[in-house]
């Protein structure tokens, strides 16, 4: 990536055509990943690539259409730092909306010869006092 910004547009294009190396081809080997999902922690591209074909692969006919609000970038020469509120839904053969979450996500970025890739990423989601997830942003 030449810049940040096309974190997202990329992203977003990987996930509806479930495309596991373009989203892969995002992360930089050494990544750490704070998700919310299933393990929590992934440290490593191997380990990351697994749960990012994992997820594209069970999707079966649906697709997932991913969007991004509050997009915010800070970069540097060689370090960057984005945050966003991301939307995921997953859509039938008929295009209908089956389910859909909102999370927060926050990304560290480094510049190699190569372009940007993301170094560290957190997905998470507030609460309320019920511990109930608050999507509505």
């Amino acid at each position: 990536m030449d810049k940040i910004e096309e974190f997202f547009v990329v992203y977003k294009n990987a996930a509806w055509n479930k495309d596991v190396n373009q989203m892969v081809g995002l992360y930089h080997e050494n990544v750490v990943i704070f998700d919310m999902w299933e393990h929590g922690f992934q440290k490593g591209l191997e380990a990351w690539s697994l749960e990012i074909s994992n997820w594209l692969g069970s999707l079966g006919d649906e697709k997932v259409k991913v969007d991004f609000e509050m997009i915010s970038v800070q970069e540097k020469s060689t370090v960057g730092f984005a945050s966003a509120v991301v939307s995921f839904q997953a859509v039938g053969l008929d295009q209908t909306i089956l389910r859909g979450m909102k999370n927060r996500i926050s990304l560290g970025f480094i510049r190699d010869e190569i372009g940007w890739k993301v170094v560290h990423q957190h997905t998470s989601a507030p609460i309320d006092s019920n511990l109930q997830v608050l999507l509505d942003f």
